[in-house]
């Protein structure tokens, strides 16, 4: 069990810093896609298999830092997309996930993000 906002797990591959996970059949975590309900943000990348990466739950108070698929505008409602990262240009086949605390300018821009009640809303 875990009392903390962060979980250490084994990654099934590499992953990059800030990205969303989900968590696997396997027990490992991968890098979430578009259609992939999350359980949080690596904290740290991975680089290969079996790298322990911290994950930051999406569940934990406070803001989380994210990867923007392209530019995002401040205060907008931000949807999953593919390779973990987050838009405001929802996709049919994504899930509403916050609001972007931050701007972003470009692709793979870090950004602040909050969480909303889960994410798990279809769009």
């Amino acid at each position: 069990m875990t009392d903390s906002n962060y979980k250490g797990l084994v990654a099934s591959a590499a992953i990059t810093q800030y990205a969303r996970v989900k968590l696997d059949a396997a027990g490992t975590v991968s890098t979430a896609g578009l259609t992939d309900k999350d359980i949080g943000t690596a904290q740290q990348a991975a680089f290969a298999a079996g790298d322990v990466v911290s994950v930051k739950l999406r569940t934990a108070a406070g803001t989380h830092k994210m990867i923007a698929a392209g530019a995002v505008t401040q205060g907008a409602e931000v949807s999953t997309q593919a390779s973990g990262k987050i838009d405001d240009a929802a996709t049919a086949t994504g899930y509403k996930l916050g609001i972007a605390l931050e701007a972003a300018t470009a692709n793979n821009d870090i950004i602040e993000v909050l969480y909303n009640a889960h994410g798990d809303t279809a769009i």
